[in-house]
């Protein structure tokens, strides 16, 4: 349900449920190469443009997705709401209602569509301001919990990003995408252990966010457990490896671009205030 307000006015088509199947006609494909010294960061990672205190409904933020103009559709992990939060005015102008109490990881807006990804690949979406809403089954047995969601233009796929696979079942962490045309999951993008060994020589990489930028295409995938930032080229190589600062990535959960490549990122307060951090970009 989005709104008692909405039901009155509006009459809901029946949700329809989609089978995500997995098909041979989609292969995964590992990453390429290793990082370029030649590869010159967008971002400056230590030094955010801003920091946004959010309000206590968005203390536990867990997801964020640009929506329009200066706003970001965000959730939470317990609440069944979605939070349109105005980034200039530093203020909700919108609660939006989806359903009950649960454990939301990710949400993504394609066009006037929302996509709310639950832990255990469950997806639900709504189109704001219309009577159209459907649940998406990417559930997988490999995988024990998602933790990110993002959408690739350019082939028109959802991204699930897989926190956590059952004994790590090919010491690979996975990228999955759901094929909208065939209503069909598949495994995407293989990430080997060895490609994400930071500073530190740990390989711990537990990814919680993933965005794909409007402009050059690059895949960006953030790690909360392991606080480590991955970045992949349009053609599927390994570009940086960034590690995070954990005084100012207590618990990154969120990313996403606005369509001139804006970058924010959220994090959970971990006992205080939730925040996103905004990133200019350098062309």
């Amino acid at each position: 349900m989005i709104s008692s307000k909405t039901l009155i006015l509006l009459t809901f088509v029946p949700l329809s449920f989609f089978s995500c199947e997995s098909k041979n006609k989609h292969q995964e494909k590992d990453i390429k190469q290793e990082d370029s010294e030649a590869f010159k960061l967008q971002y400056d990672f230590e030094n955010p443009t801003e920091k946004i205190v959010l309000p206590n409904s968005l203390q536990e933020i867990s997801g964020l997705s640009f929506y329009k103009n200066n706003q970001l559709a965000c959730i939470n992990d317990e609440e069944g709401k979605v939070f349109i939060f105005d980034f200039v005015k530093k203020e909700i102008s919108q609660t939006i209602p989806f359903g009950k109490k649960g454990d939301y990881e990710g949400v993504e807006v394609i066009g006037n569509e929302v996509f709310i990804l639950k832990s255990n690949g469950m997806i639900k979406s709504f189109k704001i301001g219309e009577a159209f809403e459907r649940e998406i089954d990417c559930s997988d047995p490999d995988v024990i919990e998602y933790e990110g969601l993002g959408y690739d233009p350019k082939t028109g796929n959802l991204l699930l990003a897989a926190k956590q696979r059952v004994k790590d079942v090919d010491n690979k962490k996975m990228i999955y995408a759901y094929d909208f045309n065939r209503k069909v999951l598949f495994k995407s993008i293989a990430i080997p252990e060895e490609k994400l060994v930071g500073k530190d020589g740990k390989k711990m990489f537990r990814p919680s966010g993933i965005a794909v930028h409007p402009i050059t295409q690059q895949v960006f995938i953030i790690a909360s457990q392991g606080k480590k930032l991955l970045i992949l080229s349009k053609d599927g190589a390994k570009e940086a490896l960034v590690d995070l600062s954990p005084s100012l990535y207590k618990q990154p959960e969120g990313i996403c671009f606005t369509p001139d490549g804006n970058l924010f990122i959220s994090s959970e307060g971990d006992g205080g205030d939730g925040y996103i951090l905004k990133f200019d970009y350098k062309k």
